[in-house]
């Protein structure tokens, strides 16, 4: 008798890619209640007074709020549709960051990197890790075929 667990069919142990899910769920978590708490302390599209930035930050921003539980929802329900969709909102987190950054850096000369440290360690380890997911995630069950109604 071994302690090892079986290797799956198609992505191993299941239990690294437990953990790998675990820390998705943390990241997509911490997210949504961060925006959520935002939004109902001040509102949708709320800008500081003192220190504004474009509203379409704001704008780009505020969709967070939805799609960071979306994506929990779907990585529990639709794993390969939650890969693809972690993958995507964190692409857009780092497009709208560096944005942001060029934008603060030559209107206000602050050089904005505090997402670097977050966004960035959960992005590379999103990147790393999403293929190891995708191999282990049940495949789509494929629609039943179309039936044609009858004629009699």
């Amino acid at each position: 008798m071994t302690v090892e667990t079986q290797p799956t069919s198609s992505g191993g142990s299941p239990w690294p890619n437990r953990l790998i899910l675990a820390v998705y769920f943390v990241c997509f978590s911490v997210g949504s209640l961060a925006h959520i708490a935002q939004a109902v302390m001040f509102g949708f599209f709320a800008n500081d007074p003192a220190n504004p930035v474009p509203m379409g930050f704001i704008y780009v921003n505020e969709l967070f709020t939805f799609l960071n539980p979306l994506t929990i929802v779907l990585l529990i329900f639709k794993r390969r549709a939650g890969i693809i969709s972690a993958l995507a909102v964190v692409a857009l987190v780092f497009a709208l960051n560096l944005a942001l950054m060029a934008w603060m850096w030559t209107a206000q000369h602050k050089l904005h990197i505090v997402w670097l440290y977050l966004n960035g360690t959960m992005g590379l380890f999103m990147l790393f890790t999403a293929k190891r997911l995708w191999r282990a995630a049940p495949p789509e069950k494929a629609l039943p075929p179309a039936t044609t109604p009858s004629t009699t």
